[in-house]
Order: structure tokens, then C-alpha cells, then sequence
């Protein structure tokens, strides 16, 4: 990357931040995802997929999500890993065992972004299956562009900030969405009213890195959780499960 362009990728990420001031969040946040590396990953999904990155619509401990607005002018949203919070073994116990990556090369330096890749597949996947995700549009090292859930003023919300307004209808539509993961061979692994968000009165599942597939050594252990976890959220809207039950609907007893 030559500085010239180093400095336009600068200027489209920041586009926004010219018109409004920021706080020492945002600041701690820009300064946690533009390392180097980064920024030269932006730089390609700047020249290929995206117009310009806005602003921040979450934040967690490994990964920034921006909106941002791609080169026909929809928006986007733009998952960033952040390379300096890696937990090497957190995530490798999830890869190891995934047939789908069992010839690749794995190192501390390289497995976010075959962590990246893992999560832009299960996308993909889940997508070709109707499951209610946002579809994967680019991918580079430790960036996933992917469809935005939202309209122009704000992004869907988690489950979690919109209990109060929900109707027990949603757990239905929940588990509709579980048997279709599952049609698709894989297991997502950490279902809750954190990676679920709702628009227009639908859920949206998301966070799927990872998800695993049905024959991976840790299936079981994950689709228990998921089940555990469908319980738990369903008793909160008043609707009765066991897991058992739950096990029957996904048709996997």
C-alpha cells in the first residue's frame, strides 16, 4: 500500500467522524482496530465491496461491527475480528475438528482469519438453507462485509433490548430457525437473546463462527447448550419446553 492510499482508506473509514465529535469510547475503539494489519485488510475490502465505513453499530470483546455503504449504495455491515484480542485456543477448538478446514495450515498468526472464513461459510451456508441470517457479501483476513439488518436511522436490536415488546410467537420462530440450522448440517453453538436480533418482528440469528458442523467432536456438547439455552428463553415468554421436547421438534430424537 502506498501512503497515498493508506491515507484515502483512512479518509472512507473515517467519513463520519468529521461530523460529529467523539468520545474517549470511540477513540478506544478506532485505536483497538487500526492496527496495521487492518487497515491494509480495509484497503482491499474498500477497492472491492465497500464505499465508505460510518460508524460503529457494536461493539464486543473481539470483534467491531461498522455500517457502512457499499459501491451500489445499500448499506452494509462490516464485522472486524480484532487482531489484538486474540484467544488462539478459544477459537481453535472450534476449528479443529471441522472437516471443512482439516487441510489448512493453523498458527496463532493466521487462525483469526481462518476463523473469518469459518464464520463467512457458515453464513453462506445457512443462507442457501432459508435460515434467517445476513448474507455474506465480502470477506478479507479479519474483515466479513455482510448484509444489514436495519433501516437508515438504526440497526435491529438484540432480542435482549426488546423482550419487554416481543410475543411469545418469536420462541416459534426461533426454533423454525433451529431445525433449518440444522437441515443445513450445523449447529450454532451459542444460541441466546444475545446473537438474535429482531426486525420487523422476526428474528435474525447471527454470530455464527462457531457454529460447527453435525459430525464435528464437539456437536453434542453444543447442541445441548443450544437446547439448554431455547428452554431457558422460551420460559421467559411463558412458553413450556424440556429438552427433550425441544430435541423431538428438531427432529434429532
Amino acid at each position: 500500500m502506498r501512503e497515498g492510499d493508506f491515507e484515502e482508506t483512512l479518509d472512507r473509514f473515517l467519513f463520519y467522524r468529521e461530523k460529529k465529535e467523539k468520545g474517549e469510547e470511540d477513540k478506544k475503539t478506532y485505536g483497538d482496530v487500526f492496527d496495521k494489519r487492518t487497515l491494509l485488510a480495509f484497503y482491499k475490502i474498500l477497492k472491492r465491496s465497500v464505499e465508505y465505513v460510518e460508524f460503529p453499530i457494536s461493539t464486543g470483546k473481539e470483534a467491531v461491527v461498522f455500517r457502512a455503504v457499499g459501491k451500489d449504495g445499500r448499506y452494509l455491515a462490516v464485522k472486524t475480528y480484532l487482531l489484538t484480542r486474540l484467544n488462539y485456543k478459544g477459537l481453535s477448538r472450534f476449528i479443529d475438528g471441522d472437516d471443512r478446514f482439516a487441510n489448512v495450515h493453523k498458527t496463532k498468526a493466521n487462525i483469526i482469519f481462518i476463523w473469518a472464513r469459518k464464520e463467512y461459510r457458515n453464513l453462506a451456508t445457512f443462507a442457501d438453507h432459508g435460515v434467517r441470517v445476513p448474507k455474506p457479501v465480502d470477506l478479507w483476513r479479519n474483515i466479513i462485509v455482510m448484509e444489514y439488518i436495519g433501516d437508515e436511522t438504526r440497526p435491529a436490536p438484540l432480542m435482549k433490548e426488546v423482550m419487554e415488546s416481543l410475543k411469545k410467537d418469536v420462541i416459534y420462530d426461533i426454533l423454525a430457525e433451529m431445525k433449518k440450522m440444522l437441515k443445513a448440517g450445523l449447529i450454532h453453538g451459542d444460541l441466546s437473546e444475545y446473537n438474535i436480533l429482531i426486525w420487523d418482528d422476526v428474528p435474525w440469528i447471527i454470530d455464527v463462527g462457531q457454529a460447527v458442523p453435525v459430525n464435528h467432536p464437539l456437536s453434542t456438547q453444543l447442541l445441548a447448550r443450544d437446547v439448554r439455552n431455547f428452554v431457558n428463553l422460551a420460559s421467559k415468554f411463558g412458553v413450556k419446553f424440556t429438552p427433550e421436547e425441544v430435541l423431538r421438534e428438531l427432529e434429532v430424537m
